[in-house]
């Protein structure tokens, strides 16, 4: 085949390709429609195949970008499976649990949300916003409670409200209230509730973000949110592997 027509191809496959991404990701960033849904639908069903993969305990992380972001291959010495969605909402996820196939209940749920419920879009002008926040979080975590041996739900993770554009975006002032339900939500439940990013809200934690809302994880950051879970997971020698 000759150089030009090689690269002529590549190109046509490149646009193509480029376009698609580009229709998938403006769907995505609208919050709502048939392609939102459409592709919350496809990535259960690529967590629900590996899921079927995974042989003996395992355990299960969702929620938002915070999540899927998070390096996490294992979880209290098991497999744990990421079945995180970015832009995912506390609505969305629930939604999202129900397309998910469990082969059998994990050892472990973990649950990072509330990220996209505190966008200005979802609290301006909407007075009832963390009311339907926790009625949204009751009936998730009354969902997933029965499903795996432990339930845990972590806090809203940090942002930097001083970083430009930040706070124009995000109610970062209505965090910790969301987090606060969160938590009570949880313990009415039953489940465990623990602040995982506990050790990356000080000012240079911060500084490591690369956008002001995204956590700046590393090895060291990763070990230190691993290290808080499975002390909220696997306090005890009798809930690790053998």
């Amino acid at each position: 085949m000759h150089t030009r027509t090689k690269i002529g191809i590549g190109l046509v496959a490149a646009v193509l390709a480029a376009g698609s991404a580009a229709i998938l990701v403006s769907r995505h960033r609208t919050g709502g429609g048939q392609g939102v849904a459409a592709f919350r639908q496809a990535r259960a069903f690529g967590v629900s195949g590996e899921l079927r993969q995974i042989d003996g305990p395992y355990s299960l992380l969702l929620g938002d970008s915070q999540m899927e972001r998070l390096h996490l291959p294992t979880l209290c010495g098991r497999p744990a499976v990421n079945g995180a969605i970015a832009g995912t909402r506390i609505a969305g996820l629930r939604a999202v649990v129900g397309w998910v196939d469990l082969p059998r209940p994990p050892e472990t749920i973990v649950v990072t949300i509330g990220t996209n419920d505190l966008t200005r879009r979802q609290r301006s002008g909407h007075p009832d916003a963390a009311a339907r926040f926790r009625s949204d979080v009751r009936a998730l975590v009354a969902e997933l409670a029965p499903r795996a041996r432990h339930l845990v739900v972590t806090a809203v993770p940090p942002f930097d409200a001083g970083r430009p554009g930040v706070t124009a975006f995000y109610d970062t002032d209505a965090a910790p209230a969301y987090s606060a339900i969160l938590s009570e939500e949880c313990a009415r439940a039953g489940c465990r509730f623990v602040d995982a990013f506990a050790d990356l809200r000080d000012p240079a934690s911060l500084s490591r973000s690369p956008d002001g809302v995204h956590l700046g994880l590393d090895p060291a950051a990763r070990d230190r949110v691993a290290a808080r879970l499975e002390a909220a997971t696997c306090p005890d020698a009798s809930d690790r592997p053998r």
